[in-house]
């Protein structure tokens, strides 16, 4: 069975993010204090998404995100999917790597069944309270994400990112690769290229 870290997500007021069967990377603690909006309109300086994407098509079939041929571009074909629709936070999908090695794969849910998420405000919130251990921003398609880590010493080949749907919707990505990270490249940058397949299905209308 595959396994995915469990990572708390700062943008939720209390929910954590317990993704997969096995596996936890740390969790960070909620942000507790209300923050004046930035410029950008969001709080603790969060930059906005260019459109608002409809997650209807994700919501449907979380597993339609990424096709075969896609999965196998980020290093490794794809042995199977388990998708997750009724998942607590908002349907999910876990892509299965067919590799050699110790199991590998690559999960990603939407978190629209938690009426606390924020968007991805809540982790620039958590990068100003000291809750995150790694933060990094990146965009997918245009449209804002960010790398980050409650634990300070995650497995390797693992790696949390979320990528803004909306502004006050985020999708997360857990990545979870074999401990010599072969065939694989860094698995944050394989979450990227995640981050992006999944911004460009929902801009194709979810096709």
């Amino acid at each position: 069975m595959h396994s995915r870290p469990a990572v708390a997500l700062g943008l939720l007021a209390s929910a954590i993010f317990l993704a997969g069967c096995s596996g936890e990377s740390g969790s960070a603690s909620p942000a507790t204090s209300a923050a004046p909006p930035s410029s950008t309109g969001l709080p603790f300086g969060a930059p906005s998404v260019p459109a608002p994407l409809d997650p209807t098509a994700l919501e449907k079939n979380p597993c339609a995100a990424m096709t075969a041929d896609q999965v196998a571009s980020l290093g490794a074909p794809l042995k199977g999917t388990v998708p997750q629709p009724d998942d607590p936070t908002g349907p999910s999908c876990g892509w299965r790597f067919a590799t050699d090695e110790a199991p590998s794969s690559v999960s990603g849910t939407v978190f629209t069944k938690d009426p606390s998420h924020g968007g991805i405000s809540g982790l620039y919130g958590q990068k100003q309270a000291g809750g995150v251990t790694q933060f990094e921003a990146f965009s997918a398609n245009g449209y804002p994400g960010v790398v980050y880590n409650a634990s300070s010493n995650p497995p390797p080949g693992s790696c949390a990112l979320a990528v803004g749907l909306r502004d006050d919707l985020a999708y997360t990505i857990s990545v979870s690769l074999d401990a010599l990270k072969q065939p694989f490249a860094d698995g944050c940058e394989l979450g990227k290229k995640v981050a992006g397949y999944v911004i460009q299905y929902l801009q194709k209308g979810g096709h």
